[in-house]
């Protein structure tokens, strides 16, 4: 029998969500690992709209307001006075915790960044080598959501060895019952789920659907669950407005429906993907959504198409449409391309990830 190898962990997160708090709880569960979450209490002075207070309930965490004058020096106790072995950062989207990885009380500890951010090219991006270089030089370890955020680590100057990938996970087995349940006559119902915010591209959405609908008989309906500016774009024959799902009511919903869409122009990854593929449904998304080169083959268990293509998308909704009867085993196709992200598999991943930096940093000292 393996060792156990005791990991002590401080997550330094920006905000606590449903599927981040299933991988903790997953990765708390394994033998050896003590693990502790630090979070701000509003993010971009807006409050978490999942309720962290609740959500968080058996985790050790504390919160903090990101306004007070002591900041860095209530960062450093917290996190300095758990003594952690290993220390995660949610990329550099709270600027705050980038000055822990040089500060001297944690000097002993191992650095792990997760990075979701694509490589687009933009010129910040392309500074980022020079503006990250002292902070990015203090890592052990970035694990990335995908091969474009893997590349933008590489451009600022992360070394391959340093590189992993699989940053997010979720509850694969809060979804995955929702294939069973669906009915045995497929719903003949589109499902989009997320903000209702220029990134999401609901305009194409939109456009692509009417055409859609002009095109086939007994057109199948289109049901938009989320909030956001772009509510508005949705008043269109067809379409119901659901409004905000709570995350424990999403699997229920895509059981109702027969294929998911998403139609992004800007996705770093995009979890509902995932979350629709364990519910069994066959996934249309944009080549922008950054899930879509891991949870998503063509015509294997959805389809791909440029994002802002009113036409292709217009064309994959039609053979959504017209292949009907292939959709609950394109549904099943994809549910094993999704488990690889469960909350277990991300468990085991981070884990192992933990124990190398330590096995290296030992390394390092012995020699």
């Amino acid at each position: 029998m393996a060792e156990i190898v005791p990991v002590r962990v401080v997550f330094c997160w920006a905000e606590a969500s449903p599927y981040s708090v299933a991988c903790w709880r997953a990765l708390a569960a394994r033998p050896g690992v003590d693990l502790h979450v630090v979070h701000p209490e509003r993010l971009l002075d807006r409050p978490n709209p999942f309720g962290s207070a609740t959500l968080l309930d058996g985790i050790s965490n504390e919160s903090f307001s990101a306004s007070r004058r002591d900041l860095h020096r209530y960062l450093l106790g917290a996190v300095a006075g758990r003594r952690p072995d290993v220390v995660v950062l949610c990329g550099w989207i709270f600027w705050p915790y980038t000055r822990l990885v040089h500060a001297a009380p944690l000097q002993q500890a191992r650095f792990i960044l997760g990075m979701d951010s694509p490589w687009r090219g933009t010129v910040p991006q392309r500074l980022a080598r020079l503006r990250l270089a002292r902070f990015t030089g203090g890592l052990d370890l970035v694990v990335t959501a995908g091969e474009r955020s893997h590349e933008y680590a590489r451009r600022i100057g992360i070394p391959e060895r340093n590189l992993r990938t699989g940053f997010y996970g979720f509850d694969y087995h809060q979804f995955a019952p929702a294939a069973e349940s669906r009915p045995a006559a497929w719903p003949r119902r589109f499902i989009f789920a997320g903000r209702y915010a220029p990134e999401k591209d609901l305009a194409t959405l939109v456009a692509a659907y009417a055409r859609y609908r002009g095109q086939v008989d007994n057109p199948w309906t289109l049901t938009c669950c989320g909030t956001g500016p772009d509510s508005h774009l949705l008043r269109s024959p067809g379409i119901t407005d659901a409004g905000f799902v709570a995350p424990e009511r999403l699997p229920q919903q895509l059981s109702e429906h027969g294929a998911f869409v998403l139609s992004s122009r800007f996705e770093p990854w995009g979890l509902v993907i995932a979350e629709a593929a364990a519910a069994g449904l066959p996934i249309v998304c944009s080549s922008a959504c950054g899930a879509a080169l891991e949870v998503v083959r063509p015509y294997h268990n959805g389809i791909v198409f440029a994002p802002g293509d009113v036409e292709a998308l217009t064309r994959a909704l039609r053979w959504i449409h017209n292949h009907e009867s292939r959709l609950r085993e394109m549904g099943r196709r994809g549910q094993p391309l999704a488990a690889a992200f469960s909350a277990e598999a991300w468990a085991e991943r981070w884990h192992n990830y933990m124990l190398e930096t330590l096995e290296t940093g030992a390394d390092a000292q012995a020699r």
